[in-house]
């Protein structure tokens, strides 16, 4: 287990994403291809390409440590190669890739004044011989909450092989029914080694009348940042395309972690009205002591890991900075026993700086699994998401 771990953290520092979104030619039907290019002046390449969504966006995955210049196209004639005539567009300026993080906002728009090299314009006509290399981010795919993918190997594989993950499953945010402009969606953010399947009994709880359900799912064994700033840049493209005004998150474990630091960066840009309510259930908010003792004495950590010890530092900067005043939060915690949960202390479940920030704090007599599947859990977690959005 710990080679194949390994394995994949040192494919994780080699692994960057590039994301944004190419403005088209109006009425214009073509795909519209995006390129990554680096390389010396005059000898530059196309290291990978991806094909722009329907609505514009686009994610690669490129090698860390290089710098890039982006360059989109409409491949009218749909050859994988730019032609005279078709309109072609360039990032203005360059992209330096980070291990194990995304570049995102990358947006511009197809604009023939751009531009292009003799090498750079070679190299675009050479995209039949570059050998892609594609992240398979789910932006509202709607599927089932019995997908395959959703399986407790998957989650597993998300903590212990991320980076298998990304290339096998790709992860994302899943709606389970088709977008509905009337209702409210909420969002379910599992925790360490989780998968969207453990919110089966929420989301039965759900008023479809009112609500749609989203999950998020993803690696679990990144860093924290990552995942934060992934499910920001997946939100932020999903709400451009699809006009929600407002998002009800719900989260386990270390999902909560990762759901509070995603509201605190709404926050910071003055978009904290979109989440009106989180709720949170059985989440480590001061970490785990096995974390810090893994990061110290594992022959290699899980990424994630070395954000889940006692008092890190993604933790502190979780609370030196306010929840949006619009926000209410719902902390749900678990003992069983005289102690924790039996996986979270009540200590880290209750840290003092998060029962500050709840306006309500409820305990239940349940297991860190139990949790999400109690009758009384269930009814105080739908009353909490009910007053959450207007009746219609």
């Amino acid at each position: 287990m710990f080679n194949e771990l390994q394995r994949n953290v040192r494919d994780l520092e080699a692994l960057s994403g590039l994301y944004g979104e190419v403005s088209g030619v109006a009425g214009d039907a073509a795909p519209v291809i995006v390129a990554a290019l680096a390389g010396a002046e005059g000898e530059e390449s196309v290291l990978n390409y991806a094909e722009a969504g329907a609505n514009g966006r686009y994610l690669l995955r490129v090698q860390a440590g290089k710098t890039y210049r982006l360059v989109a196209f409409a491949d009218r004639n749909r050859n994988r190669r730019l032609d005279a005539g078709e309109p072609f567009g360039a990032l203005d300026h360059a992209v330096t890739a980070q291990g194990g993080r995304s570049v995102g906002r990358l947006d511009f728009s197809l604009d023939s004044a751009a531009p292009l090299s003799p090498a750079e314009r070679a190299a675009l006509a050479g995209l039949a011989e570059v050998k892609r290399q594609e992240l398979q981010i789910a932006l509202g795919d709607q599927v089932d909450l019995d997908d395959p993918a959703f399986s407790p190997d998957g989650g597993k594989k998300g903590l212990w092989a991320p980076t298998d993950f990304l290339s096998e499953i790709g992860g994302g945010v899943y709606f389970l029914q088709a977008f509905d402009p009337k209702k409210t969606p909420v969002l379910f953010v599992h925790g360490a080694g989780g998968n969207p399947r453990e919110f089966e009994s929420l989301i039965a709880e759900l008023d479809r009348k009112r609500f749609q359900p989203w999950v998020y799912y993803y690696p679990s064994g990144l860093r924290l940042g990552t995942v934060v700033q992934m499910l920001d840049g997946i939100v932020t493209s999903l709400r451009r395309e699809y006009g929600f005004e407002q998002l009800v998150v719900t989260a386990h474990s270390m999902g909560g972690l990762v759901s509070m630091s995603y509201l605190k960066r709404l926050a910071a840009r003055g978009d904290g009205r979109q989440v009106p309510l989180l709720v949170t259930l059985s989440t480590p908010w001061r970490g785990h002591e096995a974390a810090e003792l893994a990061v110290k004495y594992a022959p290699v950590a899980i990424p994630s890991w070395i954000d889940m010890q006692v008092d890190s530092e993604f933790q502190r900067a979780l609370f030196s900075t306010p929840m949006p005043p619009t926000t209410r939060f719902g902390l749900f915690f678990g003992y069983h026993g005289d102690s924790g949960d039996g996986t979270i202390s009540l200590a880290s479940q209750l840290r003092g700086e998060a029962q500050t920030e709840a306006q309500r704090v409820l305990g239940f007599d349940e297991t860190h699994t139990s949790i999400l599947h109690a009758s009384a859990v269930r009814q105080a977690w739908r009353s909490l998401v009910e007053t959450a959005a207007p009746q219609h």
